[in-house]
């Protein structure tokens, strides 16, 4: 076995220290990993039969579907609490009685499937522990198989993941029935699963989300790498609590148990892109909300990045995500207060309207450097290759976001003759508005389009904008019909992102004013900055 294989074994002597992640003695609750001494993973079938089984002989586990895929597939939950909880009333309740909810998900990218398999375990684990201590303060919501379309796309892992330690059987796909990669929906919300997703983020309000990933990018000593909330344009209260609190309390936890480092998720320059390859910088992924991560934190809520090491073995993979996991919830568990508060303290906020909003923001390096764990890299036929060599570098860390463009939030927008997809989009999101009942005259802020640049290539089906326009205050007409949504709600920070036509990564970009948000022309939505002048 190589280093860079052997880089967690303390995690398995950690799990079977602790009695987790073993193999239960009735084999329907065991995960398919287990079963096959972690030669496979699982298929659809499977997954959903052992989360069926745990429900069966569990007084704390209720399974749930979360919605349903392109294939028409259930998307599997189950929610464990002590007492039980049954559906999203309930959830809500407990929250109100200082419980918190957190989800878990896995395999949003199919290939990935470290997580689906950990999470099938934690689920029995939680399940078949009597008074487990999590239970009492948590409501745990756990959906292993979100991609389940994807999932069922099996091929060599050579090819669906290519560098990926095992399973050697084979695994899913990246990409959904729609050849759509999942973690980058979250803003268009084209498909059934991020719909489905959505929709039990407004009805269940977890507080904590768990996005279970596997990474495939530069050669580190880490098992598991982390992100959380990132975007400027979010409540700043809660990337500073993630950095500043919640984080070190992971990552210190899980270091005392297995002995082994964790740190903040990233790349050498050059891993990705055509910069060269080097070890001077440490790079994060963009703060643009059509990632699964920094959606969540723009809707005010904790999120958290498992990114297991895809050149480790695949079991340590699976026990070093369990691992990760179950100290998230117990940070969790143990911050519970502060987290209720810090969300209570935002959602009051939110509901009061935005003040300003970050729109547009850039990467920058945090003061000082940190300390890189890796492996010393030679050329090797015209490449820069890893060794087995333990390295560790002096980078940048360039992982904070600065605004570039803010706006101060209006009293309310109006979309002048919305479109179906709009409509829809912005109910998918769990975002409130009305529509006119008859024409009016009201003053706005009306945005001209001084430029539209559409990209050269088509990304997820989409040739993205970057829309610039100068706002002028004029008098406005308001079809009866129009779409108007207030910013003095819980997810204005949200609207405001979306519905600003510059920006970075709002519904302009992803092509949903094209056809009205021409160059020298009026963009479609108004922005109304008297309460008094918002049209009914």
């Amino acid at each position: 076995m190589s280093v860079k294989q052997a880089v967690c074994a303390a995690v398995v002597l950690a799990l079977a220290g602790r009695g987790g992640a073993q193999p239960a003695e009735f084999p329907a609750l065991q995960t398919i990993a287990e079963r096959s001494e972690y030669r496979k993973t699982s298929t659809y079938v499977e997954c959903v039969a052992q989360l069926d089984a745990i429900e069966q002989v569990s007084k704390v586990a209720t399974r749930f579907e979360m919605g349903k895929t392109v294939e028409g597939r259930s998307i599997p939950v189950i929610v464990l609490a002590d007492p039980p909880v049954r559906n999203a009333a309930e959830a809500r309740e407990a929250a109100r009685n200082g419980k918190l909810v957190v989800l878990l998900f896995g395999n949003i990218h199919a290939g990935e499937v470290d997580g689906k398999e950990a999470l099938g375990a934690l689920a029995r684990e939680l399940a078949s522990s009597p008074g487990h201590p999590l239970l009492r303060n948590l409501v745990i919501a756990i959906a292993p198989i979100y991609n389940a379309d994807g999932n069922e796309r099996f091929g060599p892992t050579s090819r669906n993941r290519p560098g990926q330690v095992g399973p050697e059987d084979g695994c899913g796909q990246r990409h959904n029935a729609m050849d759509l990669d999942l973690n980058r929906d979250f803003i268009k919300v084209e498909a059934p699963e991020t719909r489905a997703l959505l929709a039990f983020m407004n009805e269940w309000d977890p507080a904590l989300v768990v996005d279970c990933h596997t990474t495939n990018g530069s050669n580190h000593r880490y098992l598991i790498t982390y992100a959380g909330p990132k975007a400027p344009a979010g409540d700043p209260r809660l990337p500073s609590f993630a950095r500043e609190q919640f984080f070190p309390s992971v990552a210190t936890e899980f270091e005392r148990l297995t002995r082994r480092p964790v740190f903040w998720y990233g790349n050498f320059e050059g891993a990705f892109g055509d910069a060269k390859p080097g070890h001077a910088r440490w790079e994060s992924f963009p703060a643009e909300a059509r990632f699964g991560t920094t959606y969540i934190g723009l809707r005010g809520r904790m999120s958290v990045l498992s990114e297991s090491y895809s050149y480790a073995t695949y079991k340590d993979r699976v026990l070093g995500t369990n691992l990760f996991c179950q100290t998230v919830l117990r940070a969790a568990d143990a911050q519970r207060v502060e987290i209720r508060r810090l969300i209570d303290e935002m959602d009051k906020d939110a509901r009061l309207g935005a003040k300003e909003v970050a729109i547009r923001s850039k990467v920058a390096a945090w003061p000082g450097k940190v300390t890189v764990q890796g492996f010393e890299e030679e050329e090797k036929d015209a490449r820069t290759r890893s060794t087995d060599r333990p390295k560790d570098y002096q980078c940048e860390f360039w992982d904070r976001f600065e605004p570039t463009l803010t706006v101060k939030a209006p009293a309310a927008y109006v979309i002048l003759k919305p479109s179906a997809k709009v409509e829809q989009t912005l109910l998918a999101h769990g975002i409130d508005f009305a529509r006119t009942t008859a024409e009016s005259r009201v003053p706005a802020e009306i945005y001209r389009v001084d430029s539209a640049k559409s990209a050269s290539r088509l990304f997820q089906g989409h040739a993205l904008v970057e829309l610039s326009a100068t706002p002028r205050p004029a008098k406005a007409t308001v079809p009866a019909g129009s779409i108007v949504v207030r910013t003095s709600q819980r997810l204005s920070r949200l609207v405001v992102y979306l519905l600003e036509p510059a920006s970075e990564d709002g519904l302009a970009t992803w092509n949903f004013f094209d056809e009205a948000a021409k160059v020298d022309s009026d963009f479609p939505v108004i922005r109304i900055s008297a309460v008094a002048d918002v049209p009914k």
